[in-house]
C-alpha cells in the first residue's frame, strides 16, 4: 500500500514532524491495561498542527478539558524519514 500525504513544512524545530492530540488522564498501571490506557489518550497522526487543531476544535466534545495538540518527531520511523527525504531531492 502507498499513501501520499501533504506534510506541513512548519516543523516547530522538530525533525520529521507529526502532530497528535493528547488527552491526558491519570494512569498508574504499567501492565497491558496501562498501555491501552495511554494509547487511548492519543489521537493521530496528523501531518500539520492546523489539521490537528481543527479536529480538536470541531470534535472537542470527544476529548477532556486538558486535551492539547503536541508535535512529535518521526525521526526514528525509518519509512517516514525516508519518504520525507525522497520528496526533498
Amino acid at each position: 500500500m502507498k499513501i501520499t500525504l501533504e506534510i506541513s513544512e512548519k516543523n516547530e524545530a522538530t525533525a520529521y514532524p507529526w502532530w497528535m492530540i493528547v488527552d491526558p488522564r491519570q494512569n498508574f498501571k504499567t501492565n497491558d491495561k496501562g498501555v491501552h490506557n495511554v494509547a487511548g489518550m492519543i489521537t493521530g497522526p496528523f501531518f500539520s498542527r492546523a489539521e490537528a487543531e481543527t479536529i480538536l476544535s470541531q470534535m472537542g466534545h470527544h476529548y477532556g478539558p486538558n486535551a492539547k495538540v503536541f508535535c512529535a518527531s518521526g525521526h526514528n520511523t525509518v519509512a517516514y524519514r525516508d519518504a520525507i527525504y525522497a520528496t526533498t531531492l
